[in-house]
């Protein structure tokens, strides 16, 4: 459900949340109407490069010595965002000036943070090497099994996930091949990608990285998906 039909959507579904037989699972649930104290706020980055057949999309696996949670997954690159900052992205989101909100400076910041923080582009960005376009922004709201208690329950984390397609102008070839968030990094080709996350089968990846994570099921993933088939890219296909 993208954000233009999940934000119409202002009634209050009953979902059933992901068992923890799914380990590493998730959920989307329908609408935006949860509280940010309650499902706090991520932004996700589906970065885009033109190769020489078709577009790819840069993937990651999540490595356990810096980050708590979703350790060795695969990941787009990701960082939570101030409450404050996804009250404006979903006010504008709500009232339906979505057009206009990936022009938003404070959003282009924070694409630019995740990109010196998490992919060790600040270098590159200060030295004016690395452009890139923000070309949409969507919003959902999931659950994701991320783990479980000694007793067999699942342990769940609730997010409101934005995911923003960003496209790489220049400066592709200074994405590393590892960072202290993910290790490795990779380009992937978009459809791939997509076969992997509906499948959930790592494999699909065909990017020679099945020893380096086994799931492939978060909401990064699952809103990244979503925003490649509601662009053009999709239709390159």
């Amino acid at each position: 459900m993208m954000v233009g039909e999940g934000i119409r959507s202002r009634l209050r579904f009953a979902a059933t949340r992901p068992g923890a037989q799914t380990w590493g699972g998730s959920k989307l649930l329908p609408g935006l109407h949860r509280p940010l104290g309650s499902y706090p706020p991520v932004l996700a980055l589906t970065v885009l490069r033109e190769s020489k057949s078709r577009p790819e999309i840069l993937v990651g696996v999540r490595d356990p010595k810096a980050n708590r949670t979703h350790q060795n997954v695969a990941s787009v690159p990701t960082r939570r965002v101030q409450p404050a900052i996804a009250r404006s992205w979903l006010w504008h989101l709500r009232t339906y000036r979505s057009s206009s909100t990936p022009g938003r400076h404070d959003l282009r910041d924070e694409v630019a943070n995740i990109f010196s923080r998490k992919l060790g582009l600040s270098d590159a960005q200060e030295r004016g090497e690395v452009h890139f376009d923000v070309e949409a922004l969507t919003a959902f709201q999931g659950i994701s099994v991320i783990g479980e208690q000694t007793d067999g329950s699942a342990v769940t984390e609730s997010l409101t996930m934005f995911n923003a397609l960003v496209r790489l102008r220049k400066g592709d070839d200074h994405v590393p091949a590892l960072t202290a968030s993910y290790n490795p990094l990779v380009w992937a080709d978009i459809d791939d990608f997509v076969a992997m996350t509906r499948t959930r089968d790592t494999g699909r990846l065909n990017a020679g990285l099945e020893d380096s994570f086994f799931c492939a099921y978060g909401l990064c993933l699952q809103t990244s998906a979503k925003m490649l088939a509601a662009s053009a890219e999709v239709r390159r296909l």
